[in-house]
């Protein structure tokens, strides 16, 4: 996993944060976002990492549920 947090400021001189986060393997799912303060920033982080891992949890349910059944019945869905 790999965040970046960087502050920059609008053309009026109001300041924001432009987030990144790699993760999953290898840093193959790669998020970019822009928030008002850091505590939204890291907020939406968090947010994305969950649901990085519930659909990564849900494919590794899926494939283990088709190895049960072809381990019990002896084929595929």
């Amino acid at each position: 996993m790999l965040i970046k947090i960087v502050n920059r400021l609008t053309s009026q001189g109001n300041e924001f944060y432009e987030w990144t986060l790699c993760d999953g393997p290898d840093g193959v799912e790669e998020l970019h976002g822009y928030a008002t303060d850091l505590i939204t920033a890291f907020s939406k982080i968090i947010e994305w990492r969950e649901r990085i891992a519930a659909e990564y949890a849900a494919e590794i349910d899926q494939e283990l549920a088709t190895l049960r059944n072809f381990l019990t019945e002896n084929e595929t869905d």
